[in-house]
């Protein structure tokens, strides 16, 4: 079941002496989820970066299978492998929204209840 989901990449400064290809990473992972927009199963990354430059994220939005479909493509796979080569503490993570939050509160709570936490 597809749920409505953003995906969410972020890291922190260059490698030391790794700043060039960092930025070279950073306009593929740009290229990369334009490409994808442009074929229409995701939205435009929205780039973001700290005021002093040192960390970033990137959010791209859409369905959880389609974006999970993404992030199991080999092409994607070499993406993240260039970006962990020239940037320290990257990290990808899926999260949704909408209705699939009442759903995880409501599954939160039952497991909780299950062990005696609530």
């Amino acid at each position: 079941m597809a749920r409505e989901a953003a995906l969410v990449t972020t890291w922190a400064q260059p490698a030391r002496g790794r700043e060039g290809k960092a930025l070279e990473a950073f306009t593929d992972y740009l290229t990369f989820w334009a490409k994808q927009a442009t074929e229409g199963s995701v939205s435009e990354v929205e780039p973001f970066f700290t005021l002093d430059g040192s960390s970033g994220m990137g959010i791209v939005k859409g369905p959880s299978d389609a974006l999970q479909e993404i992030l199991e493509s080999e092409e994607f796979e070499k993406l993240i492998t260039k970006a962990q080569l020239t940037v320290e503490g990257l990290r990808v993570e899926m999260y949704v929204t909408g209705d699939e939050i009442q759903r995880a509160i409501r599954i939160y709570g039952e497991a909780a209840g299950e062990l005696g936490y609530l």
